[in-house]
């Protein structure tokens, strides 16, 4: 098989496994059903994951090059000044839990079960903190941040408010609009800021 059928081989099977996980869960899709799906033999996609965690990791990575990247580059908030850069934080942050909160679900009981999985979710869950962290620091240096909340308290604070779970508690469980949620974490965060 050619390189570039390979590749396309291999993007039906990333495109199959997260239409199973995000419909059946990580207990309810197994490789040959992702197989069937991406219209490959059984065999066929062993060649590529040999296993149902390399495919879930493989995946991660998938999505987040798909989903969590592009959105990213549309709201850069480090080029913003501090408030303006806050609220394109929350906004970047309420899209992507919105179009990864199923994936996430399937990933996070994986994780529980399989170090592979924590291996390839750790970095990117440490990097995404670290953005919160530089912009605790950006808001810090500009004076927005009240004396009883350091750089550090924000960036929990973030982290709490715009997490996949409390999306999910809010907007798929609760049926708040995503508009909704959007509106409350920047109020939320912004009282906790003060401004």
């Amino acid at each position: 098989m050619s390189s570039t059928g390979r590749q396309e081989t291999r993007g039906r099977i990333l495109d199959a496994a997260r239409a199973m996980f995000e419909e059946f869960g990580y207990h309810g899709a197994g490789l040959e059903a992702v197989a069937k799906r991406a219209g490959i033999s059984r065999q066929a996609i062993y060649l590529h994951f040999p296993s149902k965690v390399e495919l879930l990791s493989a995946l991660h990575l998938h999505v987040y090059e798909t989903d969590v990247a592009p959105v990213m580059l549309r709201h850069p908030f480090a080029e913003l000044p501090a408030l303006d850069a806050l609220d394109a934080c929350v906004s970047a942050d309420v899209e992507i839990a919105d179009r990864v909160w199923r994936i996430h679900e399937a990933l996070t009981t994986a994780r529980r079960q399989h170090p592979e999985v924590e291996e390839t979710l750790r970095p990117r869950e440490q990097e995404r903190y670290e953005e919160l962290l530089e912009l605790g620091r950006r808001l810090d240096k500009a004076g927005v941040l009240p004396a009883t909340l350091d750089a550090s308290g924000f960036a929990d604070s973030m982290w709490a408010l715009v997490n996949v779970g409390t999306y999910r508690s809010l907007v798929v469980e609760r049926g708040w609009s995503l508009a909704r949620y959007e509106q409350w974490v920047r109020a939320m965060i912004r009282r906790e800021i003060g401004v």
